[in-house]
């Protein structure tokens, strides 16, 4: 945060887009394999936000009407195969975490959420059981799952779900706080 604010002066926008995933660990694991895959996935996926927001709050109340972008994923609001008890959980508390800093630093600072729906880039995925690096190794593969989950059958590519994020940093989006924009392909409809 340091570095940002000394080569610019201020803070206007601030994403937190860090997370992992579960590898789709349910009541199947034994009780402290569970708990480790929760507590690491909450400890990046939630605590992550929650400092980092911490971190920037003040520099983006000082600039007046800079925004904290929450990321999301549509599929815990869909209850979608693939995720987990801890990645569900986590993605509502990341919700709440939203909705909190929307409150408590509104007026001078707008929060909101992007909740794609499935986005294939070129990400080797780490999931917290372990399970390793390559959850997208097959891109097509990915992009067929994508593809048949929802119902407009579309797979956006991060360049399209980008513009999202540009519409919140500038004015056409001043009157927004709290909101969830879901670029899903209508998978939360389900």
């Amino acid at each position: 945060m340091a570095e940002a604010l000394d080569a610019r002066g201020c803070l206007d926008v601030f994403v937190a887009n860090a997370g992992i995933h579960d590898g789709g660990a349910g009541f199947g694991l034994a009780a402290d394999e569970l708990n480790a895959v929760a507590r690491r996935v909450m400890d990046i996926d939630v605590l992550g936000y929650i400092l980092g927001a911490q971190a920037a709050a003040s520099a983006l109340t000082a600039s007046q009407g800079s925004m904290i972008f929450t990321l999301s994923d549509s599929t815990f609001l869909a209850g979608q195969t693939g995720a987990g008890v801890a990645y569900t959980a986590a993605k509502y508390a990341a919700h709440g975490v939203m909705k909190w800093c929307a409150h408590s630093l509104a007026p001078n600072v707008r929060v909101n959420a992007v909740a794609p729906g499935g986005v294939v880039t070129g990400l080797q995925a780490v999931s917290a059981t372990g399970s390793g690096r390559g959850l997208f190794k097959d891109a097509e593969a990915k992009r067929e799952v994508i593809r048949s989950r929802n119902p407009l059958g579309t797979v956006l590519e991060p360049s399209e779900v980008a513009q999202l994020y540009v519409f919140l940093a500038s004015d056409a989006a001043r009157g927004m706080t709290g909101e969830v924009l879901r670029p899903d392909g209508g998978l939360s409809v389900r």
